[in-house]
């Protein structure tokens, strides 16, 4: 029920754990249960790149030459994004908000900046740490950025993305229930503070790099 003829995997086999022979060459052990010639085929990551630029006033924040952490808990309740921000806060950091739909402009003071909308592809790459709910989008801008995040997952889907990108050492999983804890605070700081994160990060962008989501080889006729 959740393939097509041909399932693109959108990711790579170094984060997603299954070398590119056993996607590509995988084909169903019981052929009676699939269309036939039902396959998999690796592509890598494909997020989205916006026209969207970012306000004045961020790009002010990201200037500002403090560390950054970029808060895009964009398919969660507000509440999430307030205990988000109050763990944050004692760090010091600069905080970019992605309200996305959500008014949280009472968030906002000297160290905390909120927009309705941001361009996550343009704001990841200049931030020091990236605090999303885990979806594959979030998760692969960051590390294409070469950016270390922190997921707080509500799904099995991103948990699983968070899991794989924690897997690598560029990432931290927070449950929800922690998001306004000292855990969150704890993580965040970690991650901020371990270059072994950005190391990583930065690892998985180079390989994302020459993958590039490529579809011109799939045609018509795979």
């Amino acid at each position: 029920m959740l393939l097509g003829d041909l399932t693109l995997v959108t990711d790579v086999p170094e984060v997603f754990g299954v070398s590119r022979e056993d996607v590509d060459g995988w084909r169903p052990r019981r052929a009676a249960a699939y269309r036939a010639g039902t396959r998999l085929r690796y592509v890598g990551p494909i997020f989205a790149h916006f026209d969207t630029p970012i306000p004045e006033r961020v790009e002010q924040v990201l200037d500002a030459g403090h560390p950054v952490v970029y808060v895009a808990i964009t398919s969660s309740p507000p509440a999430l994004v307030r205990a988000v921000v109050a763990a944050v806060r004692p760090l010091g950091a600069s905080v970019i908000v992605a309200a996305s739909g959500h008014d949280l402009r009472d968030l906002e003071d000297d160290s905390v900046t909120v927009e309705p909308l941001l361009p996550s592809d343009k704001i990841m790459p200049r931030v020091d740490l990236a605090v999303t709910a885990g979806g594959q989008g979030s998760v692969q801008t960051a590390l294409a950025s070469g950016l270390p995040l922190i997921g707080i997952p509500p799904q099995g889907e991103q948990d699983a993305n968070v899991w794989l990108a924690q897997r690598q050492g560029a990432a931290r999983l927070v449950a929800p229930r922690d998001a306004g804890t000292d855990a969150m605070t704890s993580a965040a700081r970690d991650l901020l503070a371990g270059t072994s994160y950005r190391t990583n990060a930065a690892r998985i962008a180079r390989i994302y790099a020459a993958a590039d989501g490529d579809l011109a080889g799939v045609s018509e006729h795979d």
